[in-house]
């Protein structure tokens, strides 16, 4: 029997690979070391996987290292832009991985693709930055974002989004582009109050500089107080 071995993934690849559909084919974009689609396959919960990048270097390193895993016979490489250099319908790709890129590349990429408003096709997003800006982006694009949940890699709380394209545009508050819209909900709380509070730092950071900068502070002060409640609720106090 073959031994079975899987590549050591930090806590944010776990959660990007937790969220990928047991039996699915997922393309992994931008796959750098290719760790996420080598583990889906090996682990049994894919059948074959797709890893892409802009760049042959880091493309070269997944596919070696896949072979060293066992897993190269598994894994389609696709040298290309996000998804424009090849036919992800033709490999049965049913979920889309984007991460560890900022959230306006991510929403770049998810635009320039008809591919994943496909009934049925699910995106996983976990952007490095610019996170409100994504989510605002895949609301208002049609996108319905089933499921956000937070984790924690090295001294960064990071927010992984599974979403699917239903066409209905949806417009957030202001609250909710900061904090997300369900913001509490049971799967987040492990990290909710280190990201509260994380939150409310930088809240406090940009009202600083707008009241130095004699510039409008009103939408900064109701987010702080906005989040302040919601810590209130959970039973502590941001200093």
């Amino acid at each position: 029997m073959k031994k079975i071995r899987l590549p050591v993934l930090d806590e944010r690849m776990l959660l990007i690979a937790s969220q990928v559909r047991e039996g699915g084919i997922p393309a992994d974009v931008g796959t750098d070391h290719g760790y996420v689609p080598i583990y889906l396959v090996e682990s049994g919960l894919c059948p074959r996987a797709v890893a892409t990048d802009i760049n042959s270097k880091p493309l070269d390193i997944a596919r070696t290292n896949a072979k060293s895993y066992g897993a190269d016979d598994k894994i389609t490489f696709c040298l290309s832009d996000g998804l424009r250099e090849f036919d992800p319908a033709a490999l049965g790709v049913t979920d889309v991985i984007v991460a560890g890129m900022g959230g306006e590349l991510i929403a770049s990429i998810i635009g320039a693709t008809d591919f994943v408003k496909t009934p049925g096709v699910r995106l996983i997003l976990q952007p490095m930055s610019s996170v409100p800006e994504l989510r605002g982006y895949l609301y208002e694009m049609g996108y319905d974002v089933k499921r956000e949940k937070l984790c924690r890699a090295g001294d960064k709380i990071y927010t992984c989004f599974t979403a699917e394209y239903d066409g209905v545009s949806r417009t957030l508050t202001d609250a909710e582009l900061c904090l997300g819209r369900d913001i509490g909900s049971e799967e987040s709380d492990e990290y909710l109050n280190e990201f509260l509070v994380r939150t409310a730092t930088k809240l406090r950071v940009r009202l600083e500089g707008r009241r130095r900068g004699g510039l409008p502070t009103e939408r900064e002060e109701a987010l702080l107080s906005e989040v302040s409640a919601i810590a209130k609720a959970r039973g502590f106090d941001i200093k």
